[in-house]
């Protein structure tokens, strides 16, 4: 079992919900060695720390790529071998990252260990993303299981620093959406292994609200975010199918679920014209962008 003192946090903070924020930095803040907060909004707040904490301001929203690969820099600085990387409103169960360090152990290389997560507003369980026989698939996993995944999503995740650099940095111009899949895509690419820890729990918060619909007839709860959200969703899903380490399998899955949920909020989901606009803008820059 390894000192969890050789890992460092950070938490990515627009705009937070000061009370959610406490509780995110008060339950990660006795699993690691060092918390570094990156405050992307340049707002005037401000909420106690506990002493192996730190705030750093930014000027402007430098997106999630941006402020991860500061924060390796900065986990590196301080002769941690792990980053934990945290939402503003991703609250850590006790043990969680002892949990995750537990799969390190396992057959590797290891880029990577994640949480099972659980939807904080609606109290359902998430999942993992397993290979399939014919693709990919989503797993609900058994308690005290620990399982190669092929996704894993950004806050929750404990990465390996050495991984990190040999992966290379997270890509900065994607800015906000499919930073973890474009990296998790690479970290496989390259023959190492992620894992999902079922014991390892995190309380997670998507979008603004959630509604539950079946576009397409793919049945399942689809999350609220604005019309600049699903304008990075679409671009950068666009992006990714042309990029040379992305599966068949994960291009058709992405491909059908894109289709799918983008028809449903444009549709469906005020305001429709803003969202419509921005999609029509994603698909022009994402083309527009070529081979990568």
């Amino acid at each position: 079992m390894k000192d969890v003192s050789s890992v460092a946090a950070v938490i990515v903070v627009y705009r937070p919900d000061l009370a959610r924020l406490i509780e995110v930095v008060g339950a990660v803040a006795t699993q690691v060695g060092n918390v570094r907060l990156i405050a992307n909004d340049g707002a005037p707040w401000s909420c106690p720390l506990p002493a192996n904490a730190t705030l750093a301001v930014e000027d402007g929203n430098l997106g999630l790529g941006a402020a991860y690969n500061l924060a390796g820099r900065w986990a590196r600085e301080r002769g941690a071998a792990y980053l934990l990387l945290l939402d503003q409103d991703s609250v850590p169960a006790p043990g969680m990252v002892p949990a995750l360090l537990e799969a390190f152990q396992r057959a590797g290389p290891v880029a990577a260990a994640g949480p099972y997560w659980r939807d904080s507003r609606t109290g359902e369980n998430g999942f993992f993303i397993c290979r399939a026989r014919w693709g990919i698939r989503r797993y609900r996993p058994r308690q005290g299981e620990t399982l190669p995944v092929e996704f894993l999503i950004s806050s929750g995740s404990l990465i390996a620093l050495e991984a990190l650099v040999d992966i290379g940095p997270f890509d900065e111009k994607l800015f906000i959406e499919h930073i973890d899949t474009d990296w998790t895509l690479r970290a496989l690419a390259k023959g190492y292994r992620l894992y999902g820890v079922a014991d390892a729990r995190l309380d997670h918060t998507f979008g603004e609200a959630s509604v539950v619909a079946a576009p397409f007839g793919l049945r399942r709860r689809l999350f609220r975010y604005p019309p600049e959200r699903n304008y990075y969703q679409l671009r950068n899903s666009i992006l990714l199918w042309r990029r040379p380490y992305v599966p068949w399998r994960w291009v058709l899955r992405d491909l059908r679920r894109s289709i799918a949920l983008m028809t449903f909020y444009a549709l469906c989901i005020p305001p429709r014209r803003e969202r419509l606009r921005a999609m029509v803008r994603a698909v022009r820059d994402g083309l527009k962008a070529g081979h990568e």
